[in-house]
């Protein structure tokens, strides 16, 4: 009796215990929920349901958008970072790490398990088209003599995506980051509305940000936080290096993670899908009719890439006298 007991207790385990494995190995059983760290209608939504319906499409499971945008994002992060890691819920994480820096929440990439960066869209520095400057090196020559007569839009948040890439570029410079008078906005095209009515000297922002206003031949970019030039119709902007002889990369970028502990096979499944989804015409097309750049990174370069942001927001914020 004891023997048979003990027999149908090994067997029932070894049957549990196949049962997960199964279970594991099809991956999603369900749907799966993204977390998108902002509000229903912006950049990060629309790209984040962009890769949701093809995702659905390639794992035949929903993947369902669900919209966090409190705290500026910072309680969506939260929520990424601490759900059950069992890929039922990820996320799209972006350019976080300025709140460490200001004290206001303790994110950073060892929370997450990323899985792959799939857009950037690099920073710019845009000026009034009646400017006197004509390119980004007579306006860094200008701030360079005397920083404190320029007021420049931060394009959102001072601190933000756009500002802590062109700060670096100052430092880089030699202009000192605290001079300029950076005034803050509730967005990137409040920004840019300002710097065409003559309110500011210069701007911050991005290139698709800036599109109406430079098409409409109100405002013109001097340069491009890439080390590429972007495609049309921008190409024709030139890329830091050629503007000022500084090469560098900054801008938002926007990335796919789960919470920490998220199983290798699962990361290298949705790595491997989101490559494919990446690649396919319909993502690029999509992107594209949005403005947004594209680049795939794949989920080893990713954790590279989030420590480099970090290392670089630490730097300048600090060298800004932002970080507490």
């Amino acid at each position: 009796m004891k023997a048979s007991l003990k027999t149908l207790i090994a067997g029932t385990a070894l049957a549990v215990l196949a049962t997960a494995g199964v279970a594991q190995a099809a991956w999603p059983e369900r749907p799966v929920t993204i977390i998108v760290p902002a509000g229903a209608g912006g950049g990060t939504d629309g790209t984040a349901r962009l890769l949701a319906k093809q995702l659905q499409d390639e794992l035949k499971q929903p993947f369902n958008v669900v919209n966090n945008g409190q705290g500026g994002g910072i309680v969506g992060h939260t929520q990424i970072a601490t759900a059950r890691p069992d890929g039922y819920t990820l996320g799209i994480v972006y350019n976080y790490y300025q709140w460490k820096m200001l004290g206001q929440a303790d994110i950073n990439h060892t929370m997450f398990a990323p899985i792959a960066i799939y857009n950037v869209d690099p920073a710019a520095l845009l000026v009034n088209v009646n400017s006197p400057f004509k390119t980004g090196k007579e306006a860094f020559d200008a701030l360079k003599a005397d920083a404190s007569k320029y007021k420049i839009g931060c394009g959102g948040s001072c601190g933000g995506s756009w500002h802590i890439p062109n700060a670096e570029l100052f430092i880089k410079y030699g202009i000192d980051p605290k001079k300029p008078v950076m005034v803050p906005s509730a967005g990137g095209a409040l920004s840019n509305q300002d710097l065409a009515s003559g309110g500011l000297d210069l701007a911050v922002g991005s290139l698709p940000e800036g599109k109406p206003l430079i098409e409409a031949g109100k405002l013109r970019p001097l340069y491009v936080v890439s080390s590429a030039r972007q495609g049309a119709p921008f190409q024709d902007v030139p890329t830091a290096k050629e503007a000022l002889g500084v090469d560098m990369e900054g801008g938002a970028f926007r990335l796919v993670a789960g919470p920490k502990g998220l199983p290798a096979d699962i990361v290298s499944k949705l790595e491997t899908t989101l490559e494919k989804i990446w690649k396919s015409e319909e993502f690029q097309n999509g992107m594209k009719q949005r403005n947004f750049g594209t680049k795939w990174l794949n989920s080893k370069d990713t954790v590279a890439f989030m420590q480099a942001h970090e290392a670089s927001m630490t730097e300048t914020m600090k060298a800004l006298g932002l970080a507490k």
